[in-house]
């Protein structure tokens, strides 16, 4: 599980400098949280694969701002 370690004030950064779709903004929620991804796919009604699917969008959108 990829761990996320940011403070308060990153995580507002990195909000406020990427697009997040709704989805991937609730799924960055869940991470921030320790959510386990098969958990993540049962709240979001879709597969696990999608689930990672929308992380490893968001990790490359974290990395082009950090």
């Amino acid at each position: 599980m990829m761990k996320l370690e940011f403070t308060k004030q990153e995580v507002e950064y990195i909000k406020s400098k990427i697009y997040l779709s709704q989805r991937q903004e609730k799924i960055f929620e869940y991470r921030l949280k320790e959510i386990p991804i098969f958990e993540m796919a049962e709240k979001e009604n879709c597969s696990e694969s999608t689930i990672n699917r929308e992380l490893n969008k968001i990790k490359k959108k974290i990395m082009k701002v950090i």
